[in-house]
């Protein structure tokens, strides 16, 4: 699956908020400095071989000036599939899941759009792509498949995207968040590929 089709999905998503932002205009931003706000949430990744359902949560926290919030995230892509070929031509070939951690930033974008209970944001991020433990199968050139164990592994990567927050009612305490993003590991088996996960779902207000 190409770039261009994980790019259309997200624009599919980001659509189901755009089209509910003439409704509000008139209130003010619900963003409130301090505050720190957690959700799950569930997905679809791409950019392997076809789309698979993730999920994972995060927590947010709003600083002073509510332009810049700090996240933290855990989410898991299922059953990513991995094919390599060394030099003596034998194939390598297994399929793992990989369990994201990481943080970073959403920036938001006041300046550039009137926030109502719609908040667009960029966000960019990094920490580590872990590759579970697994089984899969070794081809020497010209013979049949043999099984093989293929350890853990774990490669530092880094994210960037955007995304919208939806807050319901006047305290802002609720709301939908969908966010798009594209993964880069910096080594590993799962470096020569660029995954993108378009992910939806609730968030509220602890403090």
């Amino acid at each position: 699956m190409t770039i261009s089709r994980f790019a259309l999905c997200s624009l599919v998503l980001w659509s189901v908020l755009v089209p509910l932002a003439p409704a509000v205009f008139a209130q003010s931003s619900v963003v409130r400095s301090g505050s720190l706000e957690v959700g799950p949430f569930l997905g679809a990744s791409y950019g392997i071989d076809k789309s698979r359902v993730m999920g994972g949560g995060n927590v947010t926290y709003a600083l002073m000036n509510r332009i810049v919030l700090p996240y933290f995230e855990v989410s898991y892509f299922p059953g990513l599939p991995h094919t390599s070929t060394d030099a003596s031509g034998t194939v390598y070939a297994y399929s793992t899941g990989l369990t994201d951690v990481h943080g970073g930033v959403h920036i938001r974008l006041p300046w550039l759009f009137k926030e109502k209970p719609l908040v667009p944001y960029l966000v960019f991020g990094m920490g580590s792509l872990h590759a579970s433990a697994t089984t899969g199968n070794q081809t020497p050139k010209g013979l049949s498949p043999l099984p093989i164990n293929f350890p853990a592994a774990t490669s530092f990567a880094v994210n960037g995207g955007g995304g919208l927050r939806y807050y319901l009612g006047g305290s802002g305490r609720f709301g939908f968040r969908v966010e798009a993003k594209v993964y880069r590991a910096t080594s590993g088996d799962f470096s020569n590929v660029t995954i993108g996960k378009v992910e939806a779902g609730f968030f509220f207000q602890i403090h």
